[in-house]
């Protein structure tokens, strides 16, 4: 078994495609992440660059029939009062302002109005905060006339940020944050799964394309074989999960507040559940160990690993099926379409992976759930060593699933 885990996980490292197949995907997270960064402190940067240089050139009037703008405000900023809303509009129209702004008199149930200059399409056109603004600054001007609590006004600049703390049974919970370290298991499997699918389901149709296959069984058991091949795979995934993760984690140590984190978000601060974090490693390895003997057997039955691939999607759109119940899975842990995923062995390793992170299990529907995934590994596995016991001699048609019952 050793020799074969040193053959296959040696040839696979050695290969420059498997190590491309490896970086590209960090390299385009990266990307992305850098992508993102610089377009939106560009973004950022560009939206108040406008809005300070419209404020500060563009010629602006405004008619105010709800009596809440400030006039000291209106005259610091240079802005023209026009006789009437029609007025203000055909000084637009004609080139006489920039922009108008129309306060209406019920602000409640009515929008305030600007028309201006068409500058080109904006997702934030600096009209649009400029009139948003003076009517703002005018609300906390005069609140700031009427109290002597600048508390008040304070709160109107800066809404206070909000800090929630959760109970559940009693006991306080992390809310979110709980997620976190569980939830990195369902991302591994997920990771893990799409980039070996195609290793895991070519790497016994190669032996049979190659003539191989027969030559190797009279060396070596068809157990060890297999065995030996699921755990190259083990370590494949493992050293690409290493590939991808390690930067990436050093990348959020290093530029934390460049990448965007949510506010309070900080690797110190994610609580480890012991108990959620053990369970979330068993749901990893039984529901890989599944869909690795699983799609191991596939390819030991047919007679090419290109014929094998087409029930490649079948395999993945099964793992990735309770995504589509995403919502429900969170929200409604006990529905009938997440019980089922919950047992039947296909869906069960994301749909458990996915309640264990969020905390929608208990004790004895999490090992009921661990239970049907190593039934369902056990059964993959001694599924994968009857097709390739049975099926390395058939080099020009799939073999059956009634040929490997009997």
């Amino acid at each position: 078994m050793w020799n074969i885990i040193g053959f296959e996980a040696l040839r696979a490292l050695k290969k420059k495609s498997f190590w491309i197949a490896t970086v590209a995907p960090l390299i385009f997270i990266l990307l992305v992440l850098g992508v993102e960064y610089l377009s939106t402190k560009n973004a950022q940067t560009n939206a108040a660059q406008q809005a300070q240089a419209f404020s500060a050139t563009a010629h602006i009037g405004e008619f105010d029939d709800s009596g809440f703008i400030n006039q000291q405000l209106i005259a610091a900023q240079h802005i023209a009062i026009e006789p009437s809303k029609d007025a203000g509009v055909a000084a637009v129209k004609s080139g006489a302002l920039d922009a108008f702004f129309y306060y209406p008199k019920d602000l409640n149930t009515m929008d305030i109005e600007v028309y201006a200059k068409d500058t080109g399409i904006s997702l934030s056109p600096p009209y649009n905060a400029a009139a948003s603004e003076l009517l703002h600054q005018s609300a906390i001007n005069d609140v700031s006339a009427a109290t002597k609590d600048s508390q008040v006004v304070q709160i109107l600049e800066k809404s206070p940020a909000v800090t929630a703390t959760t109970y559940k049974d009693g006991v306080e919970t992390e809310g979110l944050m709980s997620a976190i370290a569980p939830g990195i298991f369902a991302i591994a499997f997920l990771l893990l799964y799409v980039l070996l699918a195609s290793f895991m389901i070519s790497s016994t149709a190669g032996e049979k394309e190659n003539r191989t296959a027969e030559m190797l069984l009279t060396s070596t058991k068809a157990e060890t074989l297999i065995a030996g091949k699921i755990l190259s795979i083990f370590i494949l995934g493992l050293v690409q999960l290493a590939t991808l993760a390690i930067p990436l984690f050093i990348v959020l140590l290093r530029f934390p507040n460049q990448i965007g984190l949510p506010v309070g978000f900080s690797l110190s601060s994610i609580p480890l559940d012991p108990g959620a974090i053990m369970f979330g490693a068993l749901f990893f390895v039984a529901g890989l160990l599944m869909f690795t003997a699983l799609l191991v057997g596939f390819g030991a039955m047919f007679p090419s690993a290109t014929e094998a691939s087409r029930f490649l999607g079948v395999a993945i759109i099964a793992a990735f099926l309770p995504i589509y119940a995403f919502q429900s899975v969170i929200s409604s842990p006990h529905a009938l379409i997440v019980t089922i995923f919950t047992y039947f062995p296909l869906t069960a390793p994301l749909t458990a992976l996915i309640r264990n992170a969020v905390g929608s299990f208990s004790t004895g529907e999490a090992l009921g759930s661990l239970a049907v995934i190593i039934a369902g590994a056990i059964i993959a596995v001694w599924f994968a060593v009857r097709a390739f016991r049975y099926g390395s001699m058939e080099y020009g048609r799939r073999v059956g699933i009634k040929e490997l019952l009997r």
